[in-house]
């Protein structure tokens, strides 16, 4: 009970951190903001509960999924993959309208890179990974 608490805290915590920080980062660069750097996300070496809190939050994609799933009520609606074996995924919440969006690096660690509050039902996933600037 008290390992999942410290991993909803990380969790929470990783969100207020991109809210506070890098959220431009997942916006289109054709709208003036800057591209989010995945070189910072690779050479994240903590990940779970071995994480301090002011690492982004990064853990396998396996507990990214209860986690998000868990406290946000959030369920992956579109993903999209690269041939470089990096991977993004757009999860979302209809209820909560949370969505969250992840970065699976070639070694498979998920990291949180976006997350927002203005999800509803309606939404296209596609066009929203279009508009974060993470799928063409």
């Amino acid at each position: 009970m008290i390992r999942m608490t410290l991993r909803h805290m990380a969790l929470a915590g990783a969100a207020l951190t991109v809210l506070a920080g890098p959220v431009a980062a997942v916006v289109n660069p054709a709208s003036g903001a800057e591209r989010v750097d995945l070189a910072y996300y690779d050479a994240v070496t903590r990940t779970g509960m071995d994480q301090l809190a002011t690492d982004p939050y990064c853990a396998s994609p396996e507990m990214l999924a209860i986690d998000l799933g868990e406290v946000y009520g959030e369920d992956i609606v579109a993903t999209h993959a690269r041939d470089d074996g990096r991977s993004f995924d757009l999860w979302a919440s209809p209820e909560m309208g949370t969505w969250t969006v992840s970065y699976t690096r070639p070694d498979g660690v998920a990291c949180v890179i976006g997350s927002g509050t203005d999800w509803d039902a309606g939404d296209s996933a596609t066009e929203r990974l279009v508009q974060v600037g993470l799928r063409p």
